[in-house]
């Protein structure tokens, strides 16, 4: 068959029958032109020749005239089976392209109905086809792989616009192995999608910076290095991304600095108050929190000193209310403060006064051991 159709061997590309079509056709012409001469020469010879002589050249017109229209037909034969041997071979691969393209996880029934779409298109495909010549089938092949570029296109557009950039870049390197030769479009879209990629980082580092000057607002240090550190493995050639973390530990320490600093300001201003048991609180809130700063050294040479005076300050606010509660005959009251006092500062000099009138102040208290 393959012999019949113009040679070559079967493959993926079907033989082209041209040359057998064009021979087919001249021996059609050849033969009609020589029975058309028989007939003439029938016609000028028949009057001296015998019956027998005529009757031969008749037939043998007839039958070159039948010959040359079986010719005919079979060239017009040869070129419709190959019109239609296209036309399958373009379904089978439109076919195949298309199941390709269907997503193995889609539900039985979609594919079944995306199937058949397909077929009637093909189908439908094959018959406008089998109705044109070589000409026409060219510039129709050459108007689809157009609108399949155009489509393509289309479809990279769209995943830039939605920030589908990673999906993009995979279609445009298809586009660009597709479609080698066009590469004014590559181009475009190369440039399209580079400015999508630069302004989607300049937006991502923007809303990521703001978020992190809100976290180290509020004093969330870890939560704001965290997001810096992910900003700048995301975008690692980009410097603002890179210099970001740097920052976030440089806000961090200045902060820490101030905050030393206020607090040991605030412990000065209690000393020169005499309020020693607030200083107390707020030099080991300082010595707790920022152990290694300048002004925890300072401190540590004080702390004893202010214990002591913060001691003496509890203590004569214990002889006050001591003092409130035997006044207004709430025995029972300043008898049990002045128990807690000789428990906690045993030594002192309020301890030894208490002592000295425990019993007259059990007694008023009314307890029996």
């Amino acid at each position: 068959m393959g012999r019949l159709l113009g040679g070559g061997q079967a493959g993926r590309e079907l033989p082209r029958p041209q040359r057998t079509v064009v021979l087919l056709w001249i021996l059609g012409l050849v033969l009609w032109v020589a029975a058309a001469a028989g007939a003439v020469m029938l016609w000028v010879v028949a009057r001296d020749a015998e019956p027998s002589e005529w009757i031969i050249l008749g037939v043998a017109a007839i039958a070159l005239a039948f010959l040359g229209g079986l010719a005919i037909a079979l060239a017009l034969i040869v070129k419709y089976a190959f019109s239609a041997a296209v036309s399958v071979k373009l379904m089978e691969r439109a076919l195949r392209d298309s199941l390709q393209k269907v997503d193995v996880a889609q539900p039985v029934s979609d594919l079944a109905g995306a199937s058949h779409e397909e077929v009637v298109s093909l189908l439908s495909e094959i018959m406008e086809n089998t109705l044109l010549d070589d000409t026409e089938k060219a510039a129709k092949r050459q108007l689809a792989k157009k609108h399949r570029q155009q489509a393509l296109r289309r479809e990279i557009e769209a995943l830039i616009k939605v920030g589908k950039y990673r999906d993009a870049h995979q279609r445009l390197e298809e586009f660009r192995l597709r479609y080698a030769t066009d590469g004014q479009q590559v181009t475009e879209m190369e440039t399209q999608l580079s400015e999508a990629l630069r302004q989607h980082e300049q937006t991502e580092i923007s809303h990521v910076t703001e978020q992190a000057q809100r976290y180290m607002g509020l004093g969330l240090w870890e939560r704001a290095l965290e997001l810096a550190r992910s900003l700048a493995e995301q975008f690692p050639e980009n410097p603002e991304a890179s210099r970001l973390p740097e920052t976030v530990r440089l806000e961090q320490g200045a902060s820490r600095r101030q905050e030393q600093q206020r607090l040991y300001r605030e412990i000065e201003h209690l000393v020169a108050r005499k309020h020693w048991r607030q200083a107390l609180r707020a030099a080991e809130t300082l010595l707790e929190n920022h152990p290694d700063s300048p002004e925890a050294n300072t401190l540590r040479q004080q702390l004893d000193e202010l214990r002591t005076n913060a001691a003496i300050a509890e203590r004569k606010e214990w002889e006050i209310r001591i003092a409130e509660h035997i006044k207004t005959g709430r025995h029972r009251e300043a008898y049990d403060l002045a128990v807690e006092l000789m428990e906690k500062y045993p030594d002192s000099p309020q301890a030894a006064e208490i002592r000295r009138g425990l019993d007259q102040l059990k007694g008023r208290a009314g307890v029996v051991e």
